[in-house]
């Protein structure tokens, strides 16, 4: 996947080093004789974090020290949809597609997912192109938004080698 290639992580280490350390800080909180049992949930936490603003310039407040309350709803589907997955996962692909399609916690979880995207990529493209430019390095939305199409019919012209790119 391109968000996660070599340059792409060195120029969000910033991002990668400030959710790990919030991460260490809420670790080093807690009290010397308290055992913290909930550790993969907090490193999924922490990668929902990194993926969310690396990918979509977007805060999923999953390290915020209030997360347990105030879990804003596109975390609370990601996490969701995460969870599924993790059930279904060994199970035989048919039983997984049946499930998927069957389960309204998945579909609940799926619109709300696709309302957020839709809202994020309606946001991005309201920016000047400039702005979109300028960010393409730091965001996979604006990445995927400065490389569409905007005029087809000088796109309709072009011949078919130089529309699917020189290899």
């Amino acid at each position: 996947m391109p968000l996660f290639r070599r340059n792409k992580v060195i120029s969000n280490i910033n991002i990668i080093i400030d959710g790990t350390d919030k991460l260490l800080d809420r670790w080093r909180t807690i009290p010397s004789g308290q055992i913290d049992t909930n550790i993969i949930e907090q490193c999924q936490n922490l990668l929902l974090e990194i993926f969310g603003l690396i990918a979509f310039d977007y805060d999923l407040e999953t390290l915020d020290n209030n997360h347990l309350r105030n879990k804003n709803e596109l975390t609370k589907a990601l996490q969701d949809i995460i969870n599924i997955f993790r059930k279904i996962i060994n199970a035989p692909r048919f039983i997984s597609i049946i499930y998927l399609k069957l389960s309204p916690q998945y579909q609940r979880a799926q619109a709300t997912v696709q309302k957020y995207l839709t809202k994020m990529v309606e946001e991005k493209m309201s920016e000047s192109p400039d702005s979109i430019a300028e960010q393409k390095k730091t965001s996979l939305i604006a990445s995927l938004l400065s490389s569409l199409q905007t005029d087809e019919k000088a796109e309709a012209k072009k011949k078919e080698e130089d529309k699917k790119g020189k290899v």
